[in-house]
């Protein structure tokens, strides 16, 4: 609105600049950093032709299982388009930007975002130990963003 007829022009600028920034990022082997957070996995199911002679599995980016994704997943993660709808092929990205850390364990639906994941500290254990890496930084919310959430030390 602020740039009226050439409001959708500038928006795809942005986006443009947006799509080539890397989703998250490993900094000297130990930091996982991202504007959200961890991610879930995607499931791989057999495509249609798998009971013929030579077996092809697919990769589904479509099956919403919450199971705590993989760097490899993400390296292979879609990164045009950052923008709604925030599923299918934008699931990940989607999380990467948008999930939030928790104090219950396990992955859950971000209800009050509408937007991204939960995770709690068992996630965060699992994924740090997997990856050997000793920290997640979240550029989403600063240390002041404590003083809003009460179930956050």
């Amino acid at each position: 609105m602020k740039y009226g007829d050439s409001g959708k022009h500038v928006y795809r600028k942005c986006l443009g600049c947006f799509e080539g920034l890397p989703l998250a990022s490993i900094i000297a082997g130990k930091v996982y950093t991202a504007h959200g957070g961890l991610f879930r996995g995607t499931v791989a199911t057999p495509s249609k032709r798998s009971k013929k002679k030579n077996r092809k599995v697919v990769h589904n980016p479509f099956v919403t299982s919450l199971i705590l994704g993989s760097l490899e997943e993400l390296a292979k993660a879609r990164r045009s388009v950052l923008d709604p709808p925030w599923e299918g092929p934008n699931l990940i990205p989607g999380d990467v930007l948008w999930s939030d850390p928790s104090v219950t364990p396990g992955l859950s639906p971000n209800k009050e975002r509408g937007i991204g994941l939960l995770w709690g500290p068992d996630c965060t254990e699992e994924f740090l130990k997997k990856y050997n890496l000793k920290l997640i930084i979240r550029s989403h919310e600063g240390p002041d963003a404590r003083d809003k959430r009460s179930d956050l030390k």
